[in-house]
C-alpha cells in the first residue's frame, strides 16, 4: 500500500485496516479478526505491517526509482519481522519454542514474503508505466 499511496496515505490505510481487524472483522490470515487476535502471537507481526507500510512509502517518496521497487518491499518485509521478534520474545504465547524463534517464527514465511515482493514490484513498476503512459495522451 505504501508503494502506491505513499507514507502517510498507506499509513492511514493500513492502519485502519488494522483497527477493522481489531474491532471484530475477518479481515486477517484465515478469516480471523478480533482483539485477542491482534494481541496473541500475530500482534507483532500486525505492528510490523503498519511500520511497513509506511517505510515502503517513504522510501518511494524520497526518491526510489520505481524500478528498484522490489528493494523497497524486501527492506518492508524484514521490517515486520522485526516487531515479531520482539513481541514474541518479550510476551509468552508458548509459541515458538525456546531457542526456535527464526526456524518457526521467520523462516517458513521468507519465500512466500518474497514472492509477494516481487509480485508488489512487478504491480508498482506496471502501475508506474500505465501511469506514465495515461499523463503524456
Amino acid at each position: 500500500m505504501g508503494g502506491l499511496l505513499g507514507p502517510f496515505w498507506g499509513l492511514g490505510t493500513s492502519t485502519v485496516y488494522v483497527l477493522l481487524g481489531m474491532m471484530g472483522l475477518p479481515v486477517f490470515q484465515g478469516g480471523n479478526g478480533g482483539f485477542d487476535y491482534t494481541s496473541g502471537v500475530t500482534g507483532g507481526y500486525i505492528i510490523g505491517f503498519i511500520l511497513s507500510t509506511f517505510t515502503v512509502g517513504w522510501l518511494f517518496r524520497i526518491g526510489l526509482d520505481r524500478s528498484k521497487s522490489l528493494w523497497a518491499y524486501i527492506i518492508g518485509t524484514m521490517i515486520i519481522y522485526v516487531p515479531a521478534i520482539i513481541w514474541l520474545s518479550v510476551f509468552d504465547f508458548g509459541w515458538p519454542k525456546e531457542g526456535e524463534m527464526l526456524s518457526q517464527a521467520v523462516y517458513p514465511f521468507v519465500i512466500g514474503d518474497l514472492l509477494k515482493a516481487v509480485i508488489a514490484s512487478l504491480f508498482t513498476i506496471s502501475f508506474s508505466m500505465i501511469s506514465k503512459n495515461l499523463s503524456e495522451k
